[in-house]
């Protein structure tokens, strides 16, 4: 089977199987879903490799033609992308498959998403696009109510309209470039932008760039968080899937378009400081919830903040870093959400207060815990250290360093409090299944394997010999102590026990207000432009 037809198989096995899966009988299902994401998987990791020396997979169905077919097109990050989704949606899925809950539906709806997301991924047509993103949201927003009551169908509907909004936004851009160009391939769009006229190509871009902001929860849209992320509806692997794949797919696109465009104009201050406030914001929106689903998705938000910041404000070096972090980042989050489900599950409340005073858990479950939250704030030799090495190594003046340490302040004091979650309380314990203790084993055994390689890792997966500077190294771990210690004396100090705070940031836009918050948002980019092309 050549290229042609394995880069298709990773969209579309997920989706036949998942109908087929569907009329099994749930006993063989599982035996069948279980072999066909190890096939996935290691596909995916063939694939992965044969981008080496930077080597382009290209592939076009239905035809000869790029311009009149489908296009797909993976090169080396966008493989690595791929190889992550399937294992976590792989490790998702062993996860799960003991709960009583875990059906035919369930393993449609999964199997469906993981293959949208593989297209989201590869495919090189604007429009092919669009209907990924769109369908994805649509089976986002099932699998948030899957548990129906009042409250949840509003916020999940809530969530479906927001986001089908945006969409628009990114379809209006697709217009206008159609318009201009003729052709709806992002490849065929980029070899023509240097000829375009730069002032022209400012409405398309802010049009899509408002899409793929609101899907990153980018400040200030970033509170539809609250909603979609605390739904008691929702399976904790989709929240986990939400934060730790999900997401990663409008970063992607983030990146993309603005390579793509920067022929045209540079963007590069503005998303600096729109991902700076990103981060800050929804760091101090994140110290103040309850519900530990909450901490977790506005450190998400903030990390992606962190990652923009890094990517657009350093060199290659902060780019590499910035990649490589996207990969770390849906590693520990997994660890963290997925550990989290089952605290939840077991005390039934996701109250940190409540959980904090019946706090005793499962070993394994507290160090799993630990590890991810150690990983996510930078703590030397975890992968988290090594790409956030990196990307402050590509940082060169010391304003732009203080930028990266007041980000690193917000993840790790969001952290600061989610850790005082294991502090002794009445000592309840709970027991875990072994095939949750197995997927959990597995996500940590890779974060170890990433910090231990020391910048090896990331040599390989990224192909760019990149070396660890030792003394630099240290040194960033001795400030990464001195943040943690300034974090954990400020958070006793003026957060700890002092509910009051809370209630001043439990806040979500409402639909008139988020609808406001697009048109400034929208403004901000065409303005932006203007300045910058005049």
């Amino acid at each position: 089977m050549n290229h042609q037809m394995l880069m298709a198989s990773l969209i579309l096995i997920p989706v036949v199987f998942g109908i087929v899966l569907y009329k099994l009988p749930l006993k063989l299902g599982k035996f069948v879903l279980l072999g066909v994401q190890c096939y996935l998987l290691v596909l995916a990791v063939f694939l992965f490799l044969q981008t080496e020396n930077n080597y382009e997979l290209y592939t076009i169905l239905g035809g000869d033609s790029p311009i009149l077919n489908i296009v797909l097109r993976g090169e080396r990050l966008t493989m690595l992308l791929i190889v992550v989704t399937n294992f976590l949606f792989g490790i998702g899925f062993i996860y799960k498959i003991n709960d009583n809950f875990f059906d035919g539906k369930i393993m449609l709806l999964y199997l469906i998403l993981q293959g949208l997301t593989s297209g989201i991924f590869l495919t090189d047509d604007l429009f092919n696009l669009f209907i990924l993103f769109e369908v994805s949201t649509v089976v986002t927003t099932i699998l948030l109510m899957f548990k129906k009551n009042g409250r949840v169908v509003y916020d999940a509907l809530y969530y479906l309209i927001t986001q089908m909004i945006s969409m628009m936004f990114f379809l209006f851009g697709i217009g206008f470039l159609y318009r201009m160009f003729g052709i709806l391939s992002i490849s065929g769009i980029g070899s023509l932008i240097p000829d375009a006229s730069a002032r022209e190509l400012i409405l398309p871009f802010s049009f899509m760039m408002v899409g793929l902001c609101f899907k990153l929860a980018i400040f200030p849209m970033h509170t539809w968080i609250s909603r979609a992320y605390s739904l008691n509806s929702a399976p904790i692997t989709q929240v986990a899937v939400m934060s730790s794949i999900m997401m990663k797919t409008g970063l992607y696109w983030l990146f993309r378009f603005h390579e793509l465009f920067l022929p045209a104009f540079d963007y590069s201050t503005f998303f600096i400081i729109v991902g700076f406030l990103t981060a800050i914001l929804s760091a101090g929106e994140g110290v103040f919830q309850k519900d530990i689903r909450l901490i977790l998705a506005y450190s998400t938000v903030s990390q992606i903040g962190f990652m923009i910041v890094a990517f657009f404000l350093g060199d290659d070096v902060s780019y590499m870093g910035s990649t490589y972090h996207m990969f770390n980042h849906a590693i520990f989050k997994m660890i963290l959400f997925l550990s989290a489900g089952l605290i939840i599950r077991n005390y039934e409340t996701a109250d940190i207060y409540e959980i904090r005073e019946r706090m005793k858990g499962n070993p394994l479950v507290v160090i799993v815990s630990i590890i991810g939250m150690l990983a996510i704030t930078g703590f030397p030799l975890t992968s988290g250290s090594i790409s956030k090495y990196f990307m402050s190594a590509g940082l060169n003046r010391v304003w732009q360093e203080v930028l990266f340490w007041m980000m690193s302040f917000g993840t790790i004091l969001v952290f600061v409090r989610y850790a005082t979650m294991f502090l002794p309380g009445k000592k309840e314990t709970f027991k875990v299944k072994n095939v949750k203790k197995f997927a959990l084993s597995v996500l940590v055994l890779i974060n170890i394997a990433g910090g231990l390689s020391v910048g090896y890792g990331i040599s390989f997966l990224l192909r760019d010999n990149l070396v660890i500077d030792t003394d630099a190294f240290l040194t960033k771990g001795l400030i990464y102590v001195g943040v943690v210690l300034a974090a954990t004396g400020i958070y006793k100090q003026f957060i700890y026990k002092k509910k009051y705070w809370e209630e001043r940031w439990e806040s979500s836009l409402s639909f008139s207000r988020m609808c406001l918050a697009f048109v400034a948002f929208f403004a901000a980019l065409i303005i932006y432009g203007l300045w910058v092309v005049i």
